[in-house]
């Protein structure tokens, strides 16, 4: 049986939870013991109650699509799309964001991250966006050459301090 991937629905939201939780553990793992990484990820004690809101709040907007993969029923990865306001000053005035992209470690590798993308792109497409942006982890060099595979460049670096 192959990977689905469909929109994702309210009745998603719980295994959804679940994967951004190993999103983040994840994430804490490319961060290894960097103390300041550490303090700017820390999240709130009812971070989940938020991440839930935020996500149905996401999956009925019209700006944003949320997709999710499926193996045997099983939510193996999910990716979150969305449509912002750019800075008022430049003329393109919305830009397509990828904002979440996550599959299980064993279902990497089998085109699943380039079926999210085909998939959102065609829907920037249909709501006439021109540019998209792509945040990655510093240390993510993997999804770094990906995402550069499909197209994305490298446009400014974030530092951050802590004071």
């Amino acid at each position: 049986m192959k990977i689905l991937i469909r929109k994702a629905k309210l009745t998603d939201v719980k295994n959804l939870v679940y994967l951004s939780i190993e999103l983040r553990h994840f994430h804490a793992l490319l961060s290894g013991k960097n103390k300041t990484l550490i303090e700017f990820k820390k999240l709130k004690p009812n971070w989940k109650s938020i991440f839930k809101k935020w996500l149905i709040k996401n999956i009925k907007s019209k700006n944003s699509l949320v997709l999710v993969a499926e193996y045997w029923r099983e939510l193996v990865g999910y990716s979150l799309f969305q449509i912002k306001d750019n800075v008022p000053i430049y003329s393109i005035t919305k830009l397509g964001h990828v904002s979440d992209l996550y599959i299980k470690k064993i279902h990497r590798e089998k085109g699943v991250a380039s079926k999210f993308k085909k998939e959102a792109f065609k829907w920037f497409k249909r709501k006439g966006l021109k540019q998209l942006s792509i945040m990655v982890h510093s240390d993510n060099k993997k999804a770094h050459k990906i995402y550069r595979k499909w197209g994305f460049y490298d446009y400014h670096t974030e530092l951050r301090k802590k004071v």
